[in-house]
């Protein structure tokens, strides 16, 4: 408006008005011709933003709707492929199945074998003792006295500079018992003695008192490496003594030759005769030799008698007789020749004695020979000639006596004794023939004079036996005891096998035969049995050769198997184990047509391979191995992953044929089978991949409908109702007109005021 002009409030008024109205035309317009009531920011913040949001969400929706379009392609690709992998499996099994109805080869099937150890049988087996046939033989007797020792003494003073000087000097007092005689040796010493040489010569040079009575007689002094004195007792009986004892003598003088005061006693014979328990001077031992009278010795120090191993062994060689022995170390050992009648005794008066020279302490008498026998605590062997008579051997016998002989012949009838009488003038031929002549011990023992000994042999691993003790199994020099075999059964038992455990063998499908391991009838205890046993069983071959075994079946046209069962400690103890072995099979000439339908089934494996490899979409093969990932939103915080699968023939668990395999039927079928778990498989697959498919459609369908949702919110926002609008425009144009009428009335009163005029 002009500035200056002026109007009135009426037409200022309508003037306004119409300008509005011109205004909401011109906005009612643009909507009418945009279709939109909101098309800037500035018409509607809110909804503009809001709209263009939804239609931003919508715009990415339906870009995602492409991709899962080309997933529902590759999930189809995977399903045409799965549909063809199922035709060439199918293919593969008419295939085999054709070959599977095609003359078989004839085959063969090996011959089996199992084998086995049994354990090694003992039979009991009683012999007389080594030196006891009963011709004439030396009578030997050895045992072990005890050692004697000897007393010494070993200084601790180096004296290679002699004793140190004349502050040493004084008298070392030595008291020897000799043979039990007390005597003293007072050493004396002036301290200035060179070495230990000069010391050596004084003492050896010192008196008891008596001329001639010198220390060295008793006590041998020496110097040792380190040049310390060393005193040793000249016999096991000589005991000393060393003391500052008597006059001038100083502990200084001690000190200085290194010496220690004290007792150091030799041990001898007679000191251990004391010991056990003897008397000096009235303990002997009584020599008894054949061919002369008994001689006696008495242990003790006085003239005649003897103290040491020494004096008695001198003794021995000077009243032996025809008898041969000595005393060597601390073995005493005597013998006479063979010869009836030849005897060698001691008598010892005391249990000293026996403890003394390692006799049976529990024994005074010892008489060997002919006569009255006793017993001997150490290494002792006799011998006595066959013509001797069980009287001869032993007086106590000579109105005869008995030996009992227990029997077990493992028959479930238990031990039987056998007590067979014998006469003093039996000899060892006689004593056969009367063991022999009892009928139980002769079924179950070989009974026998080997080369003048008593032999007793069990007839066989069954058999145990015990003697049992007495004079005339003393006499006849048998050990008393038990003698027992070791059959099979007793080393099943003591394997962990119990009797009643049992061996089955089945041969080529055919019923177990059984082997019963125990004592009774039937049953099988020995290995002799046991090969009886084997020998029995029927649609087998067995043998055995000393301790091994074999059980088998021959080869044959059918099927070959060999089964072994039982016990499990019983068939341990025999070497073997429960156990089936099958015979292998081996083909005939090969069918032509069975070859060149492997050859088909191995090419159709070929396209199988070939085409899991082709059923490949946009470079996903899911066929192959591949995965396939589906976003179902714009963020792709919603998916799906499809896993994929590698389906060539291998992974199928079909494998091409090689050599013959077509030849048998037993592997046809296994190939069969396999067809069909691949069938199987296959089918499984296709299932899920369908699952999937139908998951991946629904999931399209919902996108598109969802874009759709997205787009009619974002519209709804920003288009313009039409209808409405026109209605609108029809309004102000009305308004308008209205307006301009009253405009114009206004005007029409200004005019009115000009006509005045």
């Amino acid at each position: 408006m002009a500035s200056g002009i002026t109007l009135s409030a009426g037409v200022r008024q309508n003037l306004l008005s119409l300008q509005n109205t011109a205004d909401m035309m011109a906005t009612t317009q643009n909507r009418l011709a945009t279709g939109k009531k909101v098309n800037s920011a500035l018409d509607n913040p809110s909804n503009f933003f809001t709209s263009q949001s939804l239609g931003d969400r919508a715009g990415d929706l339906n870009s995602l709707l492409d991709s899962i379009g080309q997933a529902v392609k590759t999930l189809d690709a995977a399903n045409n492929g799965i549909t063809s992998l199922t035709k060439l499996v199918q293919s593969a099994k008419s295939i085999a199945q054709q070959a599977r109805s095609a003359t078989a080869p004839a085959a063969s099937y090996d011959a089996l074998n199992v084998t086995g150890t049994m354990p090694s049988e003992t039979i009991g087996s009683a012999i007389a003792g080594g030196a006891n046939d009963l011709s004439a033989k030396a009578v030997n007797l050895s045992f072990t006295n005890q050692a004697e020792s000897i007393g010494t003494h070993t200084g601790s003073a180096d004296l290679s500079s002699g004793m140190g000087g004349a502050g040493n000097a004084g008298t070392i007092q030595i008291r020897v018992t000799a043979s039990g005689v007390d005597k003293t040796f007072n050493v004396a010493l002036d301290g200035t003695e060179a070495d230990a040489a000069a010391v050596i010569a004084k003492a050896n040079a010192t008196t008891s008192g008596t001329p001639g009575d010198t220390l060295d007689n008793y006590v041998t002094l020496s110097e040792t490496a380190g040049h310390n004195l060393k005193l040793d007792a000249a016999s096991a009986d000589v005991d000393f003594s060393i003391s500052a004892a008597g006059s001038g003598s100083t502990a200084a003088t001690l000190t200085g030759a290194g010496l220690t005061a004290g007792s150091y006693n030799s041990t001898s014979l007679l000191d251990r005769v004391v010991a056990g328990g003897g008397t000096a001077g009235s303990s002997s031992l009584v020599l008894s030799v054949t061919g002369q009278s008994d001689k006696t010795v008495t242990f003790g120090n006085s003239g005649g008698q003897v103290s040491t191993i020494s004096e008695l062994n001198s003794w021995i060689n000077s009243n032996r007789g025809a008898a041969t022995g000595s005393i060597s170390g601390t073995t005493f050992s005597m013998s006479v020749g063979a010869g009836t009648g030849n005897a060698l005794g001691f008598n010892a008066s005391d249990v000293g004695v026996t403890k003394a020279l390692g006799l049976d302490a529990a024994a005074a008498n010892y008489n060997f020979g002919t006569g009255a026998r006793g017993g001997m605590g150490s290494a002792l062997s006799k011998s006595f000639n066959s013509d001797l008579t069980l009287g001869e051997l032993d007086t106590s016998l000579a109105s005869g006596s008995s030996i009992a002989i227990t029997v077990d012949a493992n028959d479930g009838n238990g031990p039987q004794t056998q007590t067979v009488g014998l006469s003093g003038t039996d000899n060892l031929s006689a004593v056969v023939n009367k063991l022999k002549a009892n009928a139980t011990l002769n079924a179950n023992l070989d009974i026998s004079n080997q080369a003048g000994k008593l032999k007793m042999v069990a007839k066989s691993a069954d058999v145990d036996f015990s003697i049992a003790a007495g004079s005339a199994t003393t006499a006849l020099n048998m050990t008393a005891g038990s003698y027992n075999s070791t059959s099979l059964l007793d080393q099943v038992i003591s394997g962990g096998g119990a009797e009643g455990d049992t061996m089955t063998v089945a041969a080529n499908g055919g019923a177990a035969q059984t082997i019963t391991f125990g004592k009774g009838s039937g049953q099988v205890s020995t290995i002799a049995e046991f090969t009886t046993a084997l020998s029995n069983l029927s649609g087998v071959t067995t043998s055995v050769t000393g301790s091994a075994f074999q059980v088998g079946v021959a080869s044959g046209s059918s099927q070959t198997t060999l089964t072994i069962g039982g016990s499990t400690n019983t068939l341990t103890a025999l070497g073997t184990s429960a156990q089936t072995k099958t015979g292998t099979k081996h083909e005939g000439s090969p069918n032509s047509t069975r070859e060149s339908l492997q050859k088909d089934f191995n090419d159709v494996l070929d396209q199988i391979d070939s085409l899991s490899k082709d059923a490949s979409y946009n470079g996903i093969n899911l066929l192959n191995g591949d995965d396939l990932k589906v976003a179902f939103n714009e963020k792709n915080t919603s998916s799906l992953t499809i896993k994929g699968v590698t389906y060539n023939a291998s992974n199928l668990g079909l494998n091409k044929q090689n050599g013959t395999t077509f030849q048998d039927n037993t592997k046809i079928d296994a190939t069969i089978s396999a067809i069909n778990d691949a069938l199987t498989t296959l089918r499984t697959q296709a299932s899920k991949f369908g699952s999937n498919l139908s998951t991946v459609q629904t999931r399209q369908d919902f996108t598109k409908s969802m874009v759709n949702t997205l787009q009619t919110g974002a519209d709804n926002l920003v288009l313009a109702d039409s209808n409405e609008e026109g209605a609108n425009m029809l309004a102000l144009q009305t308004r308008q007109q209205l307006s301009t009428t009253a405009l114009s009335l206004a005007n029409q009163a200004n005019q009115a005021v000009l006509r005045l005029f």
